[in-house]
């Protein structure tokens, strides 16, 4: 079995799960349409490396409508944001849990920050050399991990919002 298989079976199952029922403690309804989760799904697809900027310009857009809109309205676009800020942080964070801190747990030894010097005065242009090497390495390691990891984390999550979706006691119409 591989990582990606075990990490989806059970930490990404888990922090999906975790992570939106959070959210969904302080909601009445759900926040978002069905249609909207199944455009997260499919970024995280096709682009996963683009879910972060899906999810601002969907927050952006929740926030410009709020502007303009009614009491009610203005509580629902509250946790539509909500939501949206939720997925850009558990694609990215550098704090609490996120595919990005799940990618620094799994990192090579030898790409690890600690392995990593630190960038001082006096270093020699072969020493600098090898530590930018180093960070290229470690990125590109990142990169390839968030590739694979973001649409196998999301594919949980967005099954699990169309679970909350369905047995929300309001369902939004596509």
């Amino acid at each position: 079995m591989t990582t990606l298989d075990l990490l989806s079976d059970t930490v990404y199952r888990d922090q999906a799960r975790d992570q939106l029922d959070k959210l969904l403690e302080d909601v009445d309804a759900f926040p978002v349409q069905r249609s909207q989760i199944y455009g997260l799904r499919q970024i995280a697809r096709q682009q996963p490396l683009q879910v972060t900027e899906f999810a601002e310009h969907q927050r952006g857009r929740a926030e410009r409508k709020k502007e303009n809109a009614g009491a009610n309205a203005q509580l629902r676009l509250e946790s539509e944001i909500k939501l949206w800020s939720l997925v850009k942080r558990l694609c990215d964070s550098t704090t609490g849990w996120s595919v990005h801190t799940e990618a620094k747990r799994h990192l090579p030894d030898k790409l690890s920050d600690e392995n990593i010097p630190a960038n001082r005065p006096g270093m020699t242009s072969d020493e600098r050399r090898a530590r930018n090497q180093l960070r290229g390495q470690q990125r590109k390691w990142i990169t390839a991990w968030e590739t694979n990891h973001v649409p196998a984390f999301f594919e949980r999550f967005c099954t699990h919002a169309l679970y909350r979706l369905g047995t929300a006691g309001t369902n939004h119409e596509d």
